[in-house]
């Protein structure tokens, strides 16, 4: 019995070159700094979804819980972002997935809204009361 050479083992290949979204590479800024994202708190994270021909940008309120490495189909490690869903489900999204970041915090009637500056609060919009004195 012979053995047949792989298809996918071919040493005159060249190598493949890398995806745009397998990730952030060495000298570029890491997103964590970025943002200023710390382990275990709140944000509303917009991130990028699909493939390049249907790409969008979803959001999200959910935790920071850390880097990690995760391997890509091309079985290089890359370094990835986890956060929690208030539901429990973990999102681990790579390095160039997350578009922007933003604190939040719960409200005085338990809704998530983006956290405001100290001192720059939004007024509650007033009611007209038409006819009532």
């Amino acid at each position: 019995m012979t053995v047949q050479p792989s298809l996918f083992s071919s040493s005159d290949s060249q190598p493949r070159r890398r995806l745009v979204r397998d990730g952030f590479h060495q000298g570029e800024p890491n997103p964590a700094d970025q943002f200023a994202l710390r382990s275990g708190e709140m944000y509303r994270i917009s991130y990028s979804v699909g493939g390049p021909n249907q790409r969008r940008v979803t959001r999200s309120v959910a935790i920071y819980g850390g880097q990690s490495e995760r391997r890509v189909w091309s079985g290089d490690l890359m370094a990835c972002l986890d956060f929690v869903l208030p539901q429990g489900r973990t999102l681990s999204l790579l390095t160039n997935q997350l578009v922007d970041a933003r604190p939040a915090e719960l409200n005085d009637r338990g809704q998530w809204v983006l956290q405001q500056p100290e001192g720059h609060r939004r007024r509650a919009p007033r009611r007209h009361r038409n006819g009532l004195s």
